[in-house]
């Protein structure tokens, strides 16, 4: 994959829509209320981000463990203290009732979204967009709401250009449609942001397209922003809440086990930063109310689509108050209410082959009611009581004309016909009520309301966990869940060991077939869902495996008959009939590719693969004007569906309308755009289609291969100059993924063998693949290479093999002293072998070069500590100042492990003052290091070496105070990496049995062990 800066805003001669510069307003005027949309760059005050990493993210271990996950993209290293002003195109939909911003150069994210009629931002607009090191790789802002899909983490294009389409609709609706390619699973997501002319609400409309054969892990989380205040109260129906990671138990919600009401934003006031996911309530909405202004933010989408509820919240210490001024300039802290598909975000699912999501949220403010207790898509409600009434407040998010019943229990106690308009409230007063937990509120025939909450809660078990045990279905479930979360290499050992055990375990005989199928290993798929169907024939996902198997392996007669097998199977039949008319298109049997895409129609009428091969096989027939009425119903479904807009070029080629389609490329990695539509065109026979999208890519570099590979036969001159112009293009940022690149590319370092570059990229792809042994003999081969990265990431490829490790770390140095990652690794490299001297030495050479990189000054504290040079570190440590990135923790413990150290040598030099002054100065949290002092954090070894210093001063009631803390704290948090002072605390309080239990679970930190045994206490 490569990056390319390329114009945002493009001429778009197919519907003359944005112009840069310009603003265009939709206009409903013959109807009586407006929606209206503008499109323009404003100037908005940036923090930017650059650096990216040439080297491939195998080589990270950070990313929550998701660095290899996210491959083929490439991470940010770069961030700024210092804003410029810049200019980005911004969406503005807007009716009479709010007004929603979209940012669709920064990842398509809602920028924000306001009350219109009271002025109140009910999604938190974050006035400045200053990127931070958050996301999988890298940059991320707050603020707006940010759509997530593929594997935990901020998207990686969260920060990044998306596709976009702004839309009117003849009911007066404006949308804008905002997606992109989640690259490492090759799926598709789009989310369509409406305001309608006549609601007070917005609406989104996701859908997640995966054309793959494969299954693709599943996550999908919307992600909202509110303003925080102490006034603010989360309102999420549920009785329990879980952690991410499953690590805190399940635990009752709101009020939890220590009497504490955690739906108030101000009793969270503990502990670190707070992720709860909450479950166990059927109910559709959720959101928050501001008692102080009376006002709220709500969320609304059926359970089914969105079950998933969580709210995030910065640790209400310095820890996490120190994020408002690193995040924001003016507009102060945020919480988080986030929406998903699974119930917690550790979860992932599993997304079939051909399978095509869509669901529904609407996104509201209210106000002038009181607590929301329900909402619908036409209503919030609330329920209160005043002067011993019960009070029911509603507010409309759309025009009601309609009566409003009340029933407590069967009997009726309130009729009233209600006319209001959007945004208008009304209060009625309901009176004394005998049963006010057995309330029903209908509008119209429609229950809109119930207040008895047993009625929507859920008994079902929720056990989270890992699956976890030997027997060959704990083993099948574990693999199962390592697939779902792109730990494909895991999952396969566990698979295997599952059949060891049960060689005819079915489920994981097809699992084993789809991962070497995904790696590119057709035969040892094919040999496995072989065994798969000798035990069940007519088994589908046997059947659809064997097929795809046998359609690469050239067998095409196996392939046909096993996949009609496969389509008889609901599950399978939209991807068995849309491998057949595939078949079919490449074997020029038109009519009948056209029977089995409308097979696949069938199936499912709302999902656009199966209508994308329609609109090809219409055109190939020549029915040109069935043929646009497809393509106009798959924009209908997908409007940034790539292939229907290519589709309508052919239909009507001409290098206006080839621009046209090119202009809706407008997302980061547009050649790869092309590229796999261009694998589209060719899976399916049409070479020619292919090679023309491979020539709109031909700034990639695999791109050109891949034009030398179609013509090496019919044109080999031709073919030679694309070769040789690849051969001569630079690897930089340059990460291939696509298995079906390997023959290509096999092909190529076999026509150049002298040219390294070939043979650097199929070891990349072979690494992507978890085909470790072939990459290994790829990059063996690799030491004629002139590039820096290709030594790192051949180090990190061969970790048993230290010595050729170290020579490739000195090696990538020796070629780009002048860049600082090359610097970095090495440094690291010879600290996790403790070459303590090669290190202080690299990193204070380094630091020569770069003194402000704030890396190279972590890596220069970590030799000095090691060397044992504890005051240059601190004086080092005084002059950094750290923007918070994936290590800033570890800056702040290399502070606290520097001044330990110092203290630790004072007080064997018995200079008790100085240990003193030193052991004030561990107990800091300096904010220029990236960090905020946490809640109660652990320092009961600054606390016991204080009151040796007291004892030694002759101040012991000091001493004994300090003692007394530390058995406080122990009792409070009995565990943590300092409780072996607990233990000598009581010791020294003369509670030798409590301490001697202590003593049996705990040591003194390794680090420190030695010097604490030094000491005369």
């Amino acid at each position: 994959m490569k990056n390319r800066k390329v114009p945002f805003l493009k001429l778009s001669l197919l519907l003359g829509l944005i112009i840069i510069g310009a603003t265009i307003i939709f206009s409903h005027c013959s109807l009586k209320e407006k929606a209206s949309v503008t499109v323009k760059k404003e100037t908005i005050l940036t923090y930017p981000f650059s650096d990216p990493d040439p080297i491939p993210v195998f080589g990270r271990s950070s990313l929550w463990g998701s660095g290899a996950k996210i491959y083929p993209y490439f991470v940010y290293n770069g961030f700024s203290f210092n804003s410029q002003p810049k200019e980005w195109a911004v969406v503005r939909l807007k009716n009479k009732y709010l007004e929603v911003s979209i940012l669709p150069e920064v990842g398509g994210k809602v920028w924000g979204a306001k009350n219109l009629k009271t002025g109140r931002e009910f999604i938190y607009t974050n006035k400045v967009i200053k990127f931070r090191e958050i996301a999988l790789r890298g940059p991320w802002t707050s603020g707006g709401i940010e759509f997530n899909f593929g594997i935990i983490g901020h998207s990686p294009s969260t920060a990044t250009p998306v596709d976009y389409y702004v839309s009117e609709n003849s009911d007066g609706r404006i949308s804008c449609t905002i997606g992109n390619y989640d690259w490492p699973s090759r799926t598709r997501w789009q989310v369509t942001i409406t305001v309608f002319p006549d609601k007070a609400y917005f609406e989104t409309r996701a859908r997640w397209t995966n054309p793959s054969p494969f299954h693709q892990s599943y996550y999908a989380w919307m992600n909202a922003a509110i303003p925080a205040s102490p006034d603010l109260r989360y309102i999420v129906p549920g009785k329990y809440h879980i952690g991410h990671d499953y690590s805190v138990p399940l635990e009752s919600w709101p009020v939890d086990s220590s009497g504490r009401d955690l739906s108030w934003y101000k009793n969270n006031d503990f502990d670190g930063s707070k992720s709860y996911f909450v479950v166990g309530a059927y109910d559709n909405f959720f959101g928050a109310y501001y008692q102080n202004s009376d006002s709220g933010y709500g969320h609304w989408a059926l359970y089914p689509d969105i079950p998933g509820k969580k709210i995030w919240i910065w640790d209400l210490s310095r820890a996490g108050e120190i994020w408002v001024d690193l995040l924001t300039d003016s507009d102060g802290q945020y919480s988080e209410p986030q929406a998903g598909r699974l119930l917690n975000q550790s979860d992932h699912g599993s997304f079939p082959p051909a399978a095509s999501d869509l669901w529904k949220e609407i996104w509201f403010s209210y106000q002038g009611i009181g607590q929301m207790v329900g909402a619908q898509p036409s209503v919030v409600l609330s329920l209160y009581m005043k002067n011993n009434s019960y009070i029911l407040g509603l507010y409309a998010l759309e025009k009601i004309k309609d009566r409003l019943v009340v029933k407590e229990g069967q009997k009726e106690i309130l009729s009233q016909r209600l006319n209001l308009e959007p945004a208008q409230t009304k209060l009625l007063d309901l009176g004394r009520l005998s049963e006010p937990g057995n309330l029903s509120i209908y509008l119209g025939n429609k229950i809109i309301h119930q207040t008895n909450s047993q009625a929507k809660e859920l008994k079902r078990p929720f056990n989270f966990h890992r699956p976890a045990g030997n027997s060959p279905e704990d083993l099948y479930l574990a693999g199962q869940t390592l697939e779902n979360e792109r730990d494909y290499s895991g999952a396969l050992e566990k698979y295997i060991a599952c059949l060891r055990q049960e060689p005819n375990h079915l489920r994981a005989l097809n699992r084993v077939a789809e991962i070497y199928f995904r790696r590119g290993e057709y035969y040892r798929a094919f040999d496995s869902a072989r065994r798969a169907l000798e035990i069940s024939m007519y088994d589908p996902d046997s059947n659809f495996l064997y097929g795809i198997a046998a359609r690469k392996l050239n067998q095409t007669t196996e392939a046909k008959e096993s996949l009609g097998w496969a389509a008889r199977s609901p599950a399978f039949a939209v991807p068995a009939y849309l491998q057949l008319a595939q078949i079919a298109l490449g074997e020029n049997d038109y009519s009948l590719g056209e029977e089995y895409a409308r097979r696949a129609i069938r199936f499912d009428q709302e999902n656009p693969l199966p209508y994308e091969l329609l609109a090809t096989v219409l055109r190939l027939q020549g029915q040109k004007e069935k043929a646009r009425k497809v393509c106009q119903k798959i924009l209908e479904l997908d409007p940034l569906d790539h292939i229907a807009r290519y589709e309508l070029y052919l239909l009507q080629p001409s290098p206006e309308n080839l621009k046209s389609f090119e202009a809706f490329v407008r997302n980061e990695f547009p050649e790869e755009t092309f590229m796999e539509i261009a694998l589209h065109y060719l899976d399916i026979g049409k070479t020619e289609n292919a090679h023309q999208l491979f020539e709109l890519a031909s700034k990639n570099l695999e791109a050109l291969v891949w034009l030398a590979y179609l013509d090496k036969n019919s044109n080999p001159d031709v073919s030679h100059e694309y070769l040789e112009k690849a051969a001569a293009a630079s690897p930089y940022l340059v990460f291939p993924f696509r298995e079906e690149s390997l023959p290509v590319l096999t092909w190529a370092s076999q026509k150049m063998p002298d040219n390294w570059k070939f043979r650097y990229y199929l070891g990349l792809i072979y690494w992507h693949l978890g085909r470790l042994e072939e990459a290994r003999e790829m990059f063996k081969s690799l030491d004629s290479a002139d590039y820096y990265p290709v030594f790192i990431a051949r180090a990190y490829l061969n970790p048993e093999n230290q010595e050729q490790s170290y020579l490739d770390l000195k090696k990538a140095r020796s070629l780009s002293p002048e860049a600082w990652r090359p610097w970095h690794h090495l440094i690291n490299f010879e600290l996790r072998q403790v070459f303590n001297d090669s290190a202080l030495s690299d990193s204070l050479q380094a630091l020569e070069k770069f003194p402000e990189n704030i890396y190279i000054q972590s890596d220069t504290v970590k030799a000095l500590l090691a060397s044992g040079q504890f005051l240059k570190a601190a004086e080092l440590l005084d002059k950094m100042r750290v923007l918070p990135y994936e290590g800033a923790s570890e800056v702040h413990s290399l502070y606290l492990r520097v001044h330990l150290h110092l203290a630790l040598k004072y007080l064997q030099q018995k200079d008790w003052n100085r240990a003193l002054a030193e052991i004030i100065l561990s107990r800091e949290y300096p904010e220029s290091l990236g960090t905020g002092r946490p809640f109660d954090p652990d320092q009961r070894i600054q606390d016991y070496l204080e009151a040796i210093c007291y004892e030694h001063l002759g101040e012991t009631d000091k001493a004994k105070q300090k003692y007394v803390e530390i058995i406080n704290y122990t009792e409070k948090f009995p565990d943590g990496p300092y409780a072996y002072f607990g233990a000598l605390a009581l010791e020294k309080c003369g509670q030798k049995e409590k301490a001697f239990k202590i003593k049996k679970g705990t040591k003194p930190p390794e680090e420190f062990a030695r010097q604490i045994a030094q000491l005369d206490y």
